[in-house]
């Protein structure tokens, strides 16, 4: 028969020791650094070339013409480049925030990855070029124009409420997801804050 464990007995599990300041440490910093760039930057190539695309369709709807034309926006086959980037990025950061975390990195590339999604999409909807005619779609040739239904009405407004919904998506996973760096950055003040409390209560005993 197995001895029950008095609790009051138990040791409590040692803080975290937090990684003095080096030049290792400081390399290590500077590579993860450059890899939530990098991460960054991908998804914006992606998300500004998808923007692109997506003005073609845009412009159809509210110009009642079709032209293969982004303007100055990437071309389609820059989402391929784009996505290719992804994947590397990924794998870097991956690689240098278990670098210098030593272990299991705090986050993960998620809510750096909607940063730079909403860094393409608000970009590619800034430079979406306007319509002909507010409010009707103006033929190419004859100049015959009829009113704008619903969905082309959603399209002219799509430069304001699509930038504006990734960008709220991108608040809430910054603030709640379990992958979120400021998260993260919390985490490590409280267990940094626990960790001073017995020396604290150390050095107190010590001087009375």
């Amino acid at each position: 028969m197995s001895a029950v464990t008095n609790p009051s007995r138990a040791v409590a599990a040692p803080a975290p020791v937090r990684r003095p300041w080096s030049v290792a440490k400081v390399a290590d910093w500077v590579l993860a650094a450059l890899a939530h760039a990098g991460v960054a930057a991908a998804w914006a190539l992606t998300a500004v070339s998808v923007m692109g695309s997506l003005g073609i369709g845009r412009r159809i709807l509210m110009n009642s013409e079709w032209a293969f034309d982004t303007g100055r926006l990437p071309q389609p086959w820059m989402i391929a480049v784009g996505l290719v980037a992804i994947v590397v990025t990924h794998r870097l950061f991956h690689w240098t925030m278990a670098r210098y975390a030593r272990g299991v990195p705090a986050y993960g590339p998620s809510v750096v990855a909607w940063v730079g999604v909403l860094a393409g999409v608000a970009y590619g909807a800034y430079v979406w070029p306007p319509p002909v005619m507010v409010g009707r779609k103006v033929g190419p040739a004859s100049g015959e124009s009829t009113s704008w239904n619903l969905v082309s009405y959603a399209a002219y407004y799509a430069r304001f409420w699509l930038p504006g919904l990734v960008a709220l998506v991108t608040v809430v996973l910054a603030l709640a997801s379990r992958q979120s760096p400021w998260r993260a950055f919390l985490a490590g003040r409280r267990r940094a804050r626990l960790a001073r409390q017995p020396r604290r209560a150390k050095a107190a005993a010590r001087a009375s």
